[in-house]
């Protein structure tokens, strides 16, 4: 049987926020508004369930839930229209991909299997996704947008809101921003005061 990953971190008694007064203060109030993030105006509840469940289907994490607030700031990003590039090859904006593509998951999922995407299976959720990123989807659904430009193009911002995660920070080590602290210890198992401790030193 295949060993599963425990569901800890290395930094069990590690918190990045702990330092925040070190930052200056417009990075404090960006970073406290990533954990306290408030609701947009553009996703629909329904929306927000399927992106929870592709972020959990894509990026599956040992140690749970990558963050709550992932839909939320998705949703700000949107509504304040963070997302109007246009991604190479296409004449639609990264935020026409994205919305569009939420509901071409939820309309193939119904017609396959009866169900939203965010009720079903995690089985069936890696079938559909694995389908939907080597090659497109149903066509009479997929027609507007491929679904490897969606899958392409959301992928790359779940990533950027994940690792933009205080809490994420605090359980991989990351010390934060260098501004205006600064790193100085670069030598082998050198580590500033402030920082995550080793492994061995904080493994439970």
């Amino acid at each position: 049987m295949e060993q599963q990953h425990p569901k800890r971190t290395y930094y069990p008694t590690y918190d990045v926020m702990s330092e925040k007064k070190e930052w200056d203060p417009v990075t404090q109030e960006v970073l406290f508004s990533r954990i306290h993030p408030s609701d947009g105006a553009i996703l629909t509840p329904d929306m927000k369930r399927t992106l929870q469940a592709l972020a959990k289907t894509l990026f599956p994490s040992h140690l749970g839930e990558q963050t709550l607030s992932l839909t939320m700031v998705l949703d700000q990003r949107l509504t304040h229209r963070k997302l109007k590039a246009f991604p190479k090859g296409t004449d639609l904006s990264k935020e026409e991909i994205i919305l569009k593509g939420l509901t071409f998951m939820e309309q193939e999922s119904i017609t396959e299997h009866g169900k939203t995407f965010y009720m079903l299976d995690e089985s069936i959720r890696n079938k559909l996704v694995r389908k939907w990123r080597e090659s497109d989807g149903d066509p009479s659904i997929w027609a507007e947008v491929h679904s490897d430009l969606f899958f392409s193009t959301v992928s790359a911002e779940i990533v950027k809101i994940i690792y933009s995660d205080p809490s994420i920070w605090s359980d991989i080590g990351y010390g934060g921003p260098a501004f205006p602290r600064g790193y100085y210890a670069f030598g082998p198992h050198q580590f500033d005061e402030w920082e995550a401790k080793p492994h061995g030193e904080n493994f439970i």
